[in-house]
């Protein structure tokens, strides 16, 4: 550490924010899981704190490693990822009716999809280091489209929605940082929008048992109008014009498609309680509705910590992995809630305030790449939690237990510092 601050690149702020949250995260852990006296989770918080201080010390092994030995073993490291993919499908150890572990002894599991959210972030990071990607020149995007589709494959399998979420997620801030501008980047997500929309007429139909209204299709309406007018104002070239709204009618047919004659009922009810969880309040929307429960009765203040209710009567099925936020939300209410989110943007922006001072194109979308994979988990998991998001399993970063997710943030935090340490000596 002596050395780190003589270098005088050590973001100690920055590693100090993560070692709170760690820290913050084991004493709400401790409080999630407490009242349990028999079981597999008594006295998980000791698991927890062994993780945390791997995860510490993972930090300041990445911190010392040279930035070109990072560079060198992008694409490696990347492969590495496949090879454990592979081998999850082949052996994993089945929990709630996915595979996606891998057993090491004594209890522990290791969740090869998290060490692929780092490899792919390495290997598109390498690549686009060296190659600029627009949207009107397809060909740029064969490479980074097959770096992303081959472990969203292999991950969706598992099945893990989440993760490959994820994938996507990270990839759009690091195709921007690349060389996409807002309007390609418009185009590009605008399918993902269009689907949407088209879903929120079918889930308001189920719902009251009414079909399609003039109302209902409006919102797309104005989307898809809104399309056709920045696509003529723009003037991109033909193919655009003709896959932008080509990709739009596709992707609103295709979900009334699915809906109609696919889905089954069971699989409707669940997406249709994300609008209205009372449609299923004690099957697919019971989780949702006890977590809003818990933040809602936390108040300004909270209750206390281990004095919340809904925690100690374990009301909230996986309270100490992807619903810990509700935890939090109870016993510390909205100002503790306030302050968890304040150092989770302190970091994010403290990281990618390398990008301001640096000119190494690897290093910047190393930053941003590892920006976008925590932000998209916070916003994803407290936006769960609130319900106003489907519940996907994706933790929280620093407070869910979980050893590999606790590892794979520590890489993360461990490249923002590095960011800053190694600048350009390479």
């Amino acid at each position: 550490m002596d050395e780190l601050r003589k270098k005088g690149g050590f973001d100690f702020s920055l590693f100090g924010a993560a070692v709170l949250l760690w820290v913050i995260g084991i004493f709400i852990i401790y409080s999630a899981t407490s009242i349990h006296e028999s079981g597999r989770l008594v006295g998980i918080y000791k698991n927890q704190i062994i993780w945390v201080s791997m995860a510490i010390l993972i930090v300041l092994a990445i911190v010392s490693i040279p930035g070109r030995y990072i560079l060198t073993f992008s694409y490696p490291t990347y492969i590495f990822s496949l090879v454990l993919l592979v081998m999850v499908l082949m052996v994993s150890s089945e929990v709630k009716g996915a595979g996606r572990w891998i057993s090491l002894g004594g209890g522990f599991n290791f969740q090869p999809s998290e060490f692929a959210k780092v490899g792919l972030l390495l290997a598109l990071s390498k690549y686009l280091s060296e190659n600029t990607v627009s949207l009107y020149k397809i060909s740029t995007f064969i490479i980074p489209g097959i770096l992303i589709s081959v472990p969203f494959v292999l991950v969706m399998a598992q099945p893990d929605l989440g993760t490959a979420m994820v994938f996507c997620a990270m990839a759009l801030p690091l195709f921007y940082w690349a060389g996409l501008s807002l309007l390609q980047v418009f185009f590009l997500v605008s399918p993902v929008i269009s689907l949407v929309l088209s879903a929120f007429p079918l889930l308001l139909s189920y719902d009251s048992g009414q079909g399609w209204g003039f109302v209902e299709a409006l919102p797309w309406g104005i989307f898809f109008l809104a399309i056709v007018t920045v696509l003529y104002l723009s003037r991109p070239p033909l193919f655009i014009w003709i896959g932008v709204i080509v990709a739009n009618i596709v992707t609103s047919t295709l979900i009334t498609v699915v809906w109609s004659s696919v889905l089954k009922d069971y699989q409707k009810l669940r997406i249709v309680t994300l609008i209205n969880p009372q449609a299923d309040p004690g099957g697919a929307a019971y989780q949702v509705i006890q977590s809003r429960v818990a933040i809602g009765s936390g108040h300004i203040f909270g209750k206390g910590y281990l004095q919340g209710t809904q925690t100690r009567l374990s009301f909230l099925p996986e309270q100490h992995t992807d619903f810990i936020f509700s935890v939090l939300g109870e016993q510390f209410g909205f100002v503790g809630c306030a302050v968890i989110i304040l150092l989770f943007l302190f970091l994010i922006i403290r990281g990618l305030m390398v990008t301001q001072s640096v000119r190494n194109r690897f290093i910047n979308l190393l930053a941003v790449g590892s920006a976008s994979i925590l932000a998209f988990h916070v916003f994803v998991n407290v936006a769960m939690t609130l319900g106003i998001m489907p519940v996907t399993g994706l933790p929280l970063p620093f407070l869910s237990y979980g050893g590999s997710f606790t590892i794979t943030v520590a890489v993360l935090v461990g490249l923002f510092l590095n960011c800053k340490i190694t600048r350009q000596d390479f």
